[in-house]
């Protein structure tokens, strides 16, 4: 499986992202990142993007493992609570960087 994640936006428009592969990590954190995007409820693609989204933080998560694929979006205002936990994981690892 393989998680990638961007942050963009905000006040100041900076760029955070990683990829997360899950057949690099060890298995214990493989497991790990296998159950927060299962518990993240995350099934299908979709845009949760307030109508006012200026200077808002707004989040990216695409989802590919061997049957699947999906890209979801949101901003700081619409977070999915069943993703808060997989959205900090990612945030830990997200370093600056260009789209």
């Amino acid at each position: 499986m393989r998680v990638c994640y961007v942050q963009s936006g905000g006040f100041i428009g900076a760029i955070k992202s990683c990829e997360v592969n899950t057949a690099d990590l060890e298995p214990p954190e493989a497991d790990q990142v296998k159950r927060l995007v299962r518990d993240s409820g995350f099934i299908q693609s979709g845009n949760f993007l307030s109508e006012q989204t200026r200077d808002h933080k707004q989040y990216e998560i695409t989802i590919e493992d061997d049957t699947n694929a999906i890209c979801v979006s949101f901003d700081e205002h619409n977070i999915p609570p069943e993703a808060q936990t997989l959205l900090s994981y990612l945030q830990k690892h997200a370093k600056p960087g260009k789209l």
